[in-house]
């Protein structure tokens, strides 16, 4: 009997966290354009990922000395793995209501084992578009 029920709560365990990495079809859409993006940030081809941010944000910041002084460093990708996605309905460089995905990775890279990747997207129209990247410390 206890084993019955112990395994009926770690099947609805397993369950709850399989529901809970679920992405819904838009979701999933706003992650593989985040993964587009990354793979030519990881691929050094820092021009392109510069021209592959909204234009909405291109000339807020320098992107491609950005990604020369802040990503190039770190080395190659060891591992990414997706830890959070939230909806916002304003970020900072888009003021105008739309929905937007700010999407987490938690990524380890040849010369910095553990860091937090933020892909921030707004819908635009029909696709996403990436409106913001940054990398940080994971906190302690």
């Amino acid at each position: 009997m206890i084993r019955t029920i112990f395994a009926a709560i770690s099947a609805w365990g397993l369950l709850c966290s399989a529901v809970a990495l679920t992405l819904s079809k838009d979701d999933e859409a706003a992650r593989q354009a985040a993964m587009q993006f990354l793979q030519v940030v990881d691929s050094g081809n820092y021009n392109d990922a510069a021209f592959m941010m909204s234009e909405r944000v291109r000339g807020q910041r320098d992107w491609l000395n950005y990604f020369i002084t802040g990503r190039a460093s770190f080395g190659r990708v060891i591992k990414r793995q997706i830890v959070e996605l939230k909806h916002a309905s304003t970020v900072p460089g888009d003021y105008e209501l739309r929905q937007h995905a700010i999407i987490r990775f938690k990524t380890s890279f040849e010369r910095k084992p553990s860091a937090l990747e933020d892909v921030v997207l707004a819908k635009m129209g029909c696709c996403w578009e990436v409106f913001d990247y940054k990398i940080s410390d994971p906190p302690h």
